[in-house]
């Protein structure tokens, strides 16, 4: 059935979700609107919530690493919503408000080997949809293959909530 619009998708009350989404209520906290966008599509929040608990918390990648890589994410596509969410978690996971800021920065100073490898690795993702030469062999140097593949996997996840947050108009939670 077509849409009757899609000019900006509210998120979607608990009480409105598909009953086969209670056990998926469960594993989210906390449920945020992003979270009650997707619960639109059934189907694709039962198949999502896995990835998004591998990602954000069952990942090879370290807490502080994923922070990194999810903030150079939320920077370069300009979603202030992830930004904002992820500002917290990158303190939790170790990272000081200086280092949180130079993430929007240009990557020239600073940086550890092995961090600097990860935001080199974000930017060419994002521009050219592969890792060149260079930063394969930088991560090469710092991270295992599970490690990598955690990397390429969370941003690509972290684009396409991207893109769904710009293309739906979501809202930062009040609270």
């Amino acid at each position: 059935m077509p849409s009757e619009s899609f000019d900006r998708l509210d998120p979607l009350p608990d009480e409105e979700w598909s009953p086969q989404l209670r056990s998926v209520l469960e594993q989210l906290s906390p449920i945020l609107n992003v979270h009650r966008v997707i619960a639109h599509h059934p189907d694709l929040m039962a198949a999502w919530t896995p990835l998004r608990q591998h990602i954000t918390t069952k990942g090879s990648l370290d807490p502080r690493s994923r922070e990194l890589v999810i903030l150079r994410v939320a920077h370069r596509s300009g979603v202030a919503y992830e930004w904002h969410h992820h500002v917290a978690r990158a303190r939790t996971a170790g990272l000081r408000e200086e280092e949180i800021e130079s993430v929007r920065s240009a990557l020239n100073a600073g940086w550890p080997a092995d961090e600097a490898a990860l935001l080199n690795a974000v930017d060419d993702l994002f521009d050219d949809l592969t890792l060149e030469t260079s930063t394969r062999e930088s991560l090469a140097a710092h991270y295992s293959t599970q490690e990598i593949l955690d990397l390429i996997f969370t941003v690509g996840v972290y684009v396409t909530l991207a893109m769904l947050i710009n293309s739906a108009r979501i809202e930062i939670e009040d609270a």
